[in-house]
């Protein structure tokens, strides 16, 4: 209504009046509903074909040429086939002598069709952006519920029994023994803790507290556990998730029969600064032991808030589980560590 409007005062000095205009209002109504759609989907689709995200200035250009170019055709196609059905005059203002008709329409689409891309890419900006937000909030909130699925896992009543029993029976035989127990397993929980709300730690805390549980592991398996550390220190201050080492070496144990000699090996190395190695041997498989998909799975989903890097898994004559470093730094010397 609006370029009617405009359209009639350039012509005939005065707007147009509503009553005395209602086949030029409804013509004109018509031909902007027709406009609008044809906009709509066009500009859906070039939005698949030039996304926004990638390409915005281009994007914003390519639209406003576009739509001007379909704009026109539509309006001029309509005006001129209603002028032909009409006569030489549809409405004041759309008259096939005026030899400047075709100049104001070319400027009124030049200015509306720039407002309405700007408009368009101001709401695309403001929708990216509230989507962005909704989607880093999914993500912290996953990260947090995979957090709490690995704390549950390190506290279960299974593993503070187990303890409890190691403590019990080292009170009567090796009292010193007893205490340094008591000392780790109050690091282990003091650790879980301090973690359960954070999405990474420091490497070198994450093997200090591997350290204190492998403490624990051995009193209680003796020789045929044996969990060896090969850092170097330059990945020490590079982040990982909590409780990824701890798991890893947890499932090794479950899923391995320690009973009798067999011995279970345990090294945790790193390759070329890029990837953290957990390979462990193997001998037979526990029964009644849930599959280790389900740690695994854990892990992979809280990495995937980190980096777009896979974790890999290989189980061969080894099983060996490489988890990429996250934000290392440059310190290349190597230092050994062994609990």
């Amino acid at each position: 209504f609006l370029f009617y409007g405009y359209l009639h005062f350039s012509e005939a000095g005065s707007f147009p009046s509503i009553l005395s205009s209602v086949p030029e209002v409804i013509a004109s109504f018509l031909n902007g509903g027709l406009l609008g759609t044809a906009l709509y989907y066009f500009n859906k689709q070039l939005d698949h074909w030039i996304p926004w995200r990638k390409y915005f200035a281009t994007r914003f250009l390519a639209g406003y040429l576009s739509n001007l170019i379909l704009s026109l055709t539509l309006t001029l196609g309509t005006g001129l086939a209603s002028i032909q059905l009409t006569g030489e005059e549809f409405f004041s203002g759309l008259n096939s002598a005026d030899d400047d008709l075709v100049t104001k329409i070319v400027i009124l689409f030049l200015s509306s069709l720039f407002i309405y891309n700007v408009v368009y890419a101001l709401l695309y900006s403001y929708q990216h952006y509230a989507v962005a937000q909704i989607e880093s909030l999914q993500s912290e909130r996953r990260q947090l519920e995979l957090q709490f699925e690995a704390l549950k896992g390190q506290i279960s009543p299974h593993y503070l029994f187990n303890s409890l029993n190691t403590i019990s029976s080292l009170l009567f035989k090796d009292l010193p023994s007893a205490e340094q127990f008591i000392r780790r397993l109050a690091q282990t929980y003091q650790y879980i803790l301090a973690t359960q709300d954070k999405k990474y730690v420091l490497l070198k805390d994450e093997v200090d507290f591997v350290q204190s549980y492998y403490y624990l592991l051995r009193i209680r398996f003796q020789q045929q556990l044996s969990v060896e550390f090969n850092l170097p220190s330059g990945i020490l201050n590079s982040r990982i998730p909590p409780l990824t080492l701890q798991m890893l070496v947890e499932n090794a144990i479950k899923h391995n029969n320690l009973g009798g000699d067999k011995k279970l090996f345990i090294y945790i190395t790193a390759q070329d600064n890029t990837y953290l190695k957990v390979i462990n041997t193997k001998t037979s498989m526990m029964d009644g032991v849930s599959s280790f998909k389900v740690g695994l799975e854990n892990i992979r989903k809280r990495y995937e808030y980190f980096t777009d890097r896979k974790i890999e898994v290989r189980d061969e004559e080894k099983f060996m589980v490489s988890l990429p470093v996250i934000s290392q730094k440059n310190e290349t010397v190597d230092q050994k560590y062994s609990a």
